[in-house]
């Protein structure tokens, strides 16, 4: 049987142990829709409230977001990260010469573009995005060349 460990009337994790044992530890029998974070008031679970970010935290997220989806293409060749791919930008090796050069474009192309966007936000011409997902599509494509 799924129960709670509640502690100062929060669900801090869930365990499955038969009812008894479950009593025994002063865990709180759960339906399965419970889960870590939810709110218990003695009586009743319910989820807790959605997380409300300022402004400032989420344009932290999407500049990390960005930062990661930058870095996760470049893996993609295996190399470390976008910085190191774009180290090679130059290098004597043909394919890695087009490789960095075509990193070091799209990693400047893509702080361009975002800080455009951001700009536009803290100056009011733009809404505030709620999370990546609303920025992303503008970015410019990251597609190996050929």
């Amino acid at each position: 049987m799924k129960h709670a460990i509640v502690e100062s009337g929060v669900v801090a994790n869930i365990v499955i142990a038969d009812s008894e044992f479950g009593a025994s530890q002063g865990w709180v029998p759960a339906d399965a829709e419970v889960s870590i974070g939810w709110l218990y008031d003695g009586q009743a679970f319910t989820p807790a409230p959605p997380v409300v970010k300022t402004p400032e935290e989420v344009q932290a997220d999407i500049v990390a977001a960005t930062q990661a989806r930058l870095d996760a293409f470049a893996r993609t060749r295996s190399y470390d990260d976008i910085k190191s791919a774009s180290t090679y930008a130059g290098c004597s090796v043909p394919k890695f010469n087009t490789e960095g050069s075509y990193c070091q474009d799209r990693r400047a192309e893509t702080w361009a573009k975002l800080y455009e966007m951001l700009d536009e936000v803290n100056a009011g011409t733009r809404p505030m995005p709620s999370s990546f997902a609303d920025v992303e599509p503008e970015l410019p494509a990251l597609a190996w060349p050929t």
